[in-house]
């Protein structure tokens, strides 16, 4: 996880406080692991017959969780630190007194406000963090001590929500919690197996309070009602946006608990929505992996991020994918990313600016669709188009500089493009490129032009833009796909503009030119365009200038099929991915146009008589005679 501005960090850390004043009873528990061992033992043998002191202790326990926690509750847990050399190691004692650090008691607390304020919470998450004991332990309290609750818990199959003997299950959490608890503050017969204890159920008979199970279906939770809802690893369900919308009107108290796997999921887009309060749970709170925490900065992209001697050895046991899932709390990362994300945060900080100037371009008013090409047969952008200068959405972003209010006219241009249905969901899409810099010079991207004002609009900029070509006109290459195939039939055969991309015979030694235009993208031909993006850009023969399309290239993916994409686009159908624009996608096609079409060479200036650069030629020149040099006169001798 990485920081724009330099992070604070708490000091002394792990405060190592030995004991601790409940701020609800004023109690007094030691936090050290021999002395709260011994304390909890002192507290069961004087309540074990002292009917007034288990009541005492009830009334404690509901009032205060976090004294019930660090009283009552064992944890079970695989892992330690090792405290001289940092790594990860066997846990020697895996039965353990849930003492809770400074950050889960903020976090134990505020899954037990959301649930009584009754508003849906996430928590963001590295691993080994105590997130599922802290959910499940809250989720026990509320039905150990509150009267008549009805409790949810959920996770992506049956065997994650109870199976005996799996500690990854919820279930069996409520069971081991139950089997640390003195038989006085247990309600009776909700052991394994008992009455009250049965497969994905648990009741208590004193209270009327009952925690139900199920497995995250597509219908899961349907015409059901509870105070709280528990989406344990939501982010690894397999019909994430039908439950999120199914659990709506189940409950106004959603816990989702989820290490992130990629920017594709569910899970993520909730989080990063703004419509969910989130809890961040990270590794550097650990009292143990964050011992020796401190803050770098990254010399490139100038953010910072927290190390310790546990996360430097993590990094070199991980692979970045595993670091980014298990640790870093990055979504995108934790995905099948397409592009490599440090190189992209690289390159932004390196080449990422803001446009020269941002310009709204088209066709004036007057130019019905029957006379538009007539306005490309004349190329006279300055009478058949309005240029206008604008700031914001839907402006054309110049990156490049104007001669004479346009590109200038010694290059040759190509326009990538991509097209959705104009509809406000997603981006239609135009990439200009000069060939012969190889560089991006400007981009559009607006959301509301249906495809037919989009056609018009590119035949505007393209009026505008001109350059060198045979038809001086820019080569337009888009995706037919989806409404591609509208906008290209009017632009080939009503507008009848003439320099555009035809589909080529591929499997032959000369891949000639058919009739049919536009690009078709299919899995062959996606990988194939993709992967010449991919290598130009990781080789640094292409540069990105435009921040919006490095930042989209962070969310491309590679779906399950193999095809490539966007993220947010995995869960669609083929006919929606078709219906969607975007950057990376016209960006590939533009780079696509720079290989395929003719190169046209900047014209030659002479060099100013007398220069060196008019001597060196008269010199070339000579060589190039019989001679070498050019005839020798002997008679000067």
């Amino acid at each position: 996880m990485s920081f724009l501005t330099e992070p604070v960090l708490s000091s002394p850390f792990p405060r190592g406080e030995s004991v601790w004043t409940c701020p609800t009873t004023g109690l007094r528990v030691p936090k050290l692991l021999f002395d709260n061992l011994i304390y909890r033992e002192k507290i069961l043998r004087k309540a074990e017959n002292d009917s007034g002191m288990q009541n005492d202790l009830m009334t404690a326990c509901a009032l205060s969780p976090l004294y019930w926690f660090n009283t009552f509750v064992w944890t079970y847990k695989q892992k330690d630190i090792d405290p001289v050399t940092g790594k990860s190691i066997d846990c020697r004692a895996p039965h353990v007194p849930f003492i809770t650090w400074d950050i889960q008691d903020m976090f134990i607390m505020e899954i037990l406000k959301a649930m009584h304020d009754q508003y849906d919470l996430a928590i963001k998450k590295s691993r080994e963090l105590g997130a599922s004991w802290g959910c499940t332990g809250a989720f026990h309290h509320v039905w150990l001590f509150e009267e008549e609750r009805q409790l949810l818990e959920m996770s992506r199959t049956r065997e994650y929500v109870d199976k005996t003997g799996n500690m990854k299950a919820l279930f069996p959490k409520h069971d081991y919690i139950n089997q640390w608890l003195p038989i006085w503050m247990r309600p009776p017969l909700c052991g394994e197996g008992e009455r009250y204890r049965t497969g994905m159920h648990m009741k208590n008979i004193l209270n009327g309070s009952c925690i139900d199970g199920e497995s995250t279906t597509e219908f899961a939770a349907s015409g059901d009602r509870r105070m709280a809802v528990l989406l344990d690893e939501f982010a690894k369900v397999k019909f994430g946006d039908a439950i999120k919308s199914s659990t709506t009107a189940v409950t106004a108290c959603r816990i989702v608990n989820s290490t992130g796997i990629g920017a594709h999921t569910t899970y993520c887009k909730w989080v990063t929505s703004g419509k969910i309060k989130v809890f961040v749970l990270p590794w550097w709170e650990h009292p143990e992996k964050g011992k020796g925490r401190h803050v770098v900065m990254d010399d490139i992209t100038k953010k910072w991020e927290i190390r310790s001697p546990w996360f430097d050895c993590e990094d070199v046991r991980l692979s970045k994918k595993e670091m980014a899932q298990e640790h870093k709390m990055e979504e995108q990362e934790a995905g099948d990313v397409y592009f490599n994300i440090q190189l992209v945060e690289q390159h932004r900080a390196l080449f990422g600016r803001p446009p020269r100037e941002q310009l709204i371009v088209s066709l004036r008013d007057t130019i019905a669709d029957a006379y538009v090409k007539d306005a490309i047969r004349r190329r006279n952008w300055q009478a058949d188009t309005v240029v206008k200068r604008s700031r914001g959405i839907g402006a054309l972003d110049v990156f490049a500089p104007l001669v004479n209010g346009r590109p200038e006219q010694q290059y040759t241009y190509v326009f990538g493009i991509d097209i959705s249905k104009g509809q406000g969901a997603s981006n239609s899409v135009l990439e200009i490129g000069c060939q012969q810099t190889g560089q991006k010079i400007a981009e559009l991207a607006v959301a509301n032009q249906p495809p037919h004002e989009f056609a018009r609009t590119l035949i505007a900029i393209a009026l505008w833009c001109g350059g060198r070509s045979p038809r001086n006109l820019p080569l337009m290459i888009w995706e037919k796909n989806g409404p591609g195939w509208e906008v290209g039939r009017e632009i080939v055969k009503i507008y009848q503009y003439p320099y555009y991309w035809r589909e080529k015979k591929t499997g032959t030694k000369a891949e000639s030119e058919t009739d049919k235009y536009g690009w078709q993208n299919n899995s062959g031909n996606n990988e194939i365009v993709m992967g010449n993006y991919l290598r130009l850009f990781e080789t640094g023969e292409y540069v990105e200038p435009s921040i919006a399309c490095l930042e989209e290239m962070k969310n491309y993916i590679t779906y399950p099929d193999g095809t490539i994409g966007p993220a947010s686009l995995v869960m669609e159908s083929q006919a929606a991915k078709k219906a969607h624009g975007d950057r990376p996608r016209a960006t590939s096609l533009m780079l696509l146009g720079f290989e395929n079409t003719p190169k046209i060479k900047s014209p030659k200036v002479a060099a100013p008589a007398g220069s060196f650069g008019d001597r060196m030629n008269k010199i070339l020149k000579a060589k190039k005679s019989p001679l070498g040099f050019g005839s020798f006169d002997f008679t000067r001798q």
